[in-house]
């Protein structure tokens, strides 16, 4: 009797440490088949609101919601939001009919930092193949260094314009595979952001800019981000974007 008592009481503590560790996640959960439900059936301020609880809370991945996400914010007239989630979505799967979309959205409002050109064709194949486009140019430049170092080794003449050419190529695979690291967008957040000169809030106003455009990122300097504007490196407070 007292070990089927201990066998309960086992399992009920287990239990309660599973629901314990586990219970917000399972409230999300349900959380986020509400707004589902909401959606379905055109509740659609509800649902959004839940959404974007639900992506703030949990920073994750997820392409169906951050379709509805940008769905909804362009049904509430939000093409900032709109074009955020459109442009974290694009991050990971980029495809033309996104980057067109964006760029429909940010014509439509008169927002910059969305054009669609052989720029963003590129991105789309870069982000796409990126993680093959390394290891191929790597093959090709190691197979350039052995056939040299053998080439050296057997006493055969190399001109220096082909040395000279190998180190470039090498500079240039370095520079290539630190472009993920280096790049980065932003999207501003706030109805009137002030682009400076410096990062200080007493340096002179370059230009205000409105809600929805997207910078690019280039580094940071405590809460000020060192942006691309208009051609001109600009800063901007970090609060004013969001970062993507």
């Amino acid at each position: 009797m007292q070990a089927s008592v201990n066998k309960y009481v086992i399992f009920f503590g287990l239990l309660a440490c599973f629901l314990g560790k586990n219970g917000p996640v399972l409230g999300q959960l349900s959380e986020l088949n509400l707004a589902d439900s909401l959606f379905t059936i055109g509740k659609y301020s509800e649902a959004q609101n839940i959404y974007e609880k639900y992506f703030e809370n949990i920073k994750k991945y997820n392409p169906n919601l951050l379709l509805k996400l940008s769905f909804l914010a362009e049904k509430s007239n939000d093409p900032a939001k709109c074009l955020y989630y459109l442009s974290i979505l694009t991050q990971k799967t980029p495809t033309i009919k996104l980057l067109e979309k964006m760029s429909q959205v940010a014509s439509e409002y008169n927002l910059e930092g969305y054009n669609f050109n052989d720029f963003s064709y590129f991105l789309v194949f870069y982000r796409r193949y990126g993680g093959y486009i390394p290891i191929l140019l790597l093959t090709l430049g190691l197979y350039v260094v052995v056939v040299m170092f053998l080439k050296v080794k057997s006493g055969d003449f190399i001109q220096r314009r082909h040395k000279w050419a190998v180190v470039i190529y090498l500079m240039a695979l370095f520079g290539l595979l630190n472009i993920p690291n280096n790049y980065q967008t932003g999207v501003v957040k706030k109805e009137e952001t002030y682009v400076r000169s410096f990062p200080s809030s007493a340096s002179p106003v370059v230009q205000k800019i409105k809600k929805g455009n997207k910078l690019t990122i280039i580094g940071n300097r405590d809460e000020w981000n060192r942006v691309i504007w208009n051609g001109e490196i600009v800063f901007v407070r970090k609060d004013d974007l969001w970062i993507i």
